[in-house]
């Protein structure tokens, strides 16, 4: 009889260890699917699907060449090609390699801007072709005729202070100071083929930070997340009870029902649908672009914080070879990246120090005010104590 009830122990603890697998792989799932579905909605399912549709066409880029951006904005900006999100900067001269996978015969190159600072704003950026030595041909660039802001030609724009190495490009901006501004440019397929002809830059772009492509990032997250899935999904089909529904199927059903609060419920059935698409894209896609990495992204302080608009007082050119010296900001975070460059962009931190000091003698004047009153007080009470009578003889 003994014997009979450990077997039996024996038994319900090996059912409840399967029970308690079994619960830790549908939480995995569960999670995993909520990812996939976040993505798909915060990206766009239909973008994502049609990017799964195209094909890659060598032809659209020379033989033998990258195409690489490198792009630097005072003081925020974000980049997008044909409306896949590229990068995001800060101060920082960002350089990213464009997949030809992103490519048309005809592209739209769109960069919102916006000014956080209240003390320059511009914007500057560089496309080009890379041959297998490094060497840099232009694509466009910035000061170029062919960028737009606002249905008006971009002109460029004297900067007071540093500025890094972009090769062939000026700092823009809209009409007015500071603000918001929309700038866009166009380029076909032919135009890459003029610039492979064309004799390549001298020197090329320093302290730069490389960054993949932020919408490859999200295809290689979600063929990561979409191969997770599919794993969890034969475990789960492994241990499947008659007494249990352990997968979900993108609609209230059964024992289990999963939603993401107020937001509305999963939406599984359509988010896995282009989370499979683009994994069966990024398979046939060759090595060197599922290669991808994650790195650290940059705080951007976002367009809450984006300084009014005043009206240019003046847009004269100067001399614009003030790039040697331009060093990006030591810390990439929203709290840490309020420093501007050192050398000669210390000039800019020296106008935000006198900003500083402007406003200075209204704290001085209070706290000169609290001062005075309290010696007022406490001399008045030292005057009653040496005027009592028991200090007259």
């Amino acid at each position: 009889m003994c014997w009979f009830a450990l077997a039996v122990c024996g038994v319900g603890w090996v059912s409840v260890a399967a029970a308690d697998d079994v619960v830790a792989l549908r939480q995995q799932y569960n999670q995993v699917s909520a990812s996939i579905d976040t993505l798909v909605r915060l990206y766009g399912g239909d973008k994502l699907r049609e990017l799964a549709k195209r094909k890659e066409d060598s032809r659209l880029l020379p033989a033998n060449s990258k195409l690489v951006l490198i792009f630097w904005a005072d003081d925020e900006a974000k980049l997008f090609l044909n409306g896949h999100p590229i990068g995001e900067t800060r101060l920082t001269p960002i350089r990213v390699e464009i997949p030809v996978v992103y490519l048309r015969e005809s592209n739209v190159l769109r960069a919102h801007c916006w000014d956080t600072d209240r003390v320059e704003s511009g914007f500057m950026a560089g496309l080009y072709l890379q041959d297998g030595r490094g060497r840099l041909r232009k694509v466009l660039a910035t000061g170029d005729d062919r960028w737009w802001v606002a249905g008006q030609r971009a002109e460029p724009r004297f900067y007071n202070h540093s500025l890094p190495d972009i090769p062939g490009a000026e700092v823009i901006w809209g009409t007015a100071l500071f603000g918001e501004v929309e700038l866009e440019a166009q380029f076909d397929a032919a135009q890459l083929a003029r610039a492979s002809r064309r004799r390549p830059l001298r020197g090329a772009a320093s302290n730069v930070a490389h960054q993949p492509m932020e919408t490859h990032l999200v295809v290689s997250r979600l063929a990561h997340l979409q191969k997770q899935r599919d794993e969890l999904a034969q475990k789960l089909h492994a241990r499947r009870s008659s007494t249990q529904d352990v997968l979900y199927q993108g609609f209230v059903r059964g024992r289990l029902a999963f939603s993401l609060g107020k937001a509305s419920k999963l939406a599984e059935v359509e988010s896995i649908d282009a989370a499979k698409k683009l994994l069966a894209w990024t398979e046939a896609l060759p090595a060197e672009q599922r290669e991808l990495i994650f790195p650290k992204k940059q705080a951007l302080k976002g367009t809450s914080h984006i300084v009014p608009q005043h009206s240019v007082t003046s847009t004269a050119r100067g001399e614009a070879d003030r790039r040697r010296d331009y060093a990006p900001p030591a810390a990439h975070s929203a709290a840490k990246g309020e420093g501007r460059a050192t050398g000669t962009g210390g000039q800019k931190s020296s106008a935000q120090g006198v900003h500083s000091i402007r406003s200075a003698p209204w704290e001085l004047w209070g706290i000169t005010t609290g001062l005075l009153f309290y010696l007022g007080v406490v001399s008045r009470q030292w005057w009653k104590l040496f005027s009592a009578r028991g200090w007259r003889s």
